[in-house]
């Protein structure tokens, strides 16, 4: 047993640094959302790579094993505390580069960390009952560490619970999506100019400011949209003030569906029911006007 999870640790970590090879190129974005200052993002990338590459490939092979588990313990435990960081923070998604530059929920991310840090700690477990009688420090510390995980753990399921409440109370409310003729560009017109409006097929417009607590709670469903197919633009009040005046923007979080460059529904959206049903509405327009 004890061969075997040493072997699958080294292995996990050579895939890692594989996979940090094959996406080089993306690797110092990825450090991005990590905080790591934009100087040091490639050397940490070289130092990270080279890290895993060396522990993975001792792991293999058995050579030095007790100093070895220590050190891929100890980074694995960088891994957890980092997504752990972040994760409190309200960083909901992230690219991960460990097997690929995919962005994934932080959540997930920090659960499979806390498993790295579980097989780390067998394997330090394992190599000093192969090297005699743990003695007592060694004892407290693995007894911490796997205490430490455990609560991690349980932090993570609250986290997760805690997001699927709050998904939920962004469901309820009123159903439609506030629109004024006043307010946003006209429908059935023609979208205002947006550099990369493709203006084909369908496409939603998201205004969103930065201090705007609605609007950090509806990007994950708007980015959902996207990831469904859906072309999705988000436009951000800070960066782009001309775009807001042009579209007549009253305030965020703003949402405007467009197909085929004309706009079929707007309004100010609050919950994600408001933002489903908005879609909808521009669809059965798009239809009802076709007819």
């Amino acid at each position: 047993m004890d061969v075997i999870a040493r072997v699958t640790l080294g292995f996990v970590l050579l895939a890692a640094a594989a996979g940090k090879i094959l996406g080089w190129s993306e690797l110092p974005d990825v450090l991005r959302g990590y905080g790591v200052p934009g100087r040091l993002r490639t050397s940490f990338a070289a130092l990270l790579l080279a890290t895993e590459a060396v522990l993975g490939g001792l792991l293999v092979a058995g050579l030095a094993p007790l100093p070895v588990a220590y050190a891929a313990l100890a980074l694995a435990l960088v891994f957890t505390l980092a997504l752990a960081r972040l994760r409190l923070r309200g960083v909901r998604r992230l690219r991960c580069g460990c097997f690929g530059a995919s962005e994934r929920s932080t959540t997930f991310l920090l659960a499979r960390a806390l498993g790295l840090t579980a097989l780390a700690g067998l394997v330090v477990l394992a190599a000093e009952l192969e090297l005699g009688t743990p003695s007592e420090e060694t004892m407290l510390l693995i007894a911490l560490t796997v205490l430490a995980a455990s609560v991690a753990l349980l932090a993570v399921l609250v986290l997760a619970l805690y997001r699927q409440v709050g998904v939920l109370s962004l469901r309820l409310g009123p159903r439609a999506a506030l629109e004024l003729a006043e307010e946003g560009p006209e429908i059935g017109q023609p979208a205002p100019a947006l550099p990369d409006l493709a203006r084909r097929g369908a496409e939603l417009v998201a205004f969103f400011s930065e201090n705007c607590r609605l609007c950090r709670e509806l990007a994950p469903g708007v980015r959902a949209l996207g990831r469904e197919g859906l072309r999705v633009q988000v436009v951000s009040e800070s960066k782009d003030p001309e775009v807001f005046a042009d579209w007549r923007v009253p305030g965020t979080p703003f949402v405007v569906h467009v197909i085929d460059g004309a706009v079929v529904a707007k309004g100010s959206v609050n919950t994600l029911e408001q933002l489903d049903h908005l879609i909808a509405l521009g669809r059965a327009r798009r239809e009802h006007a076709a007819a």
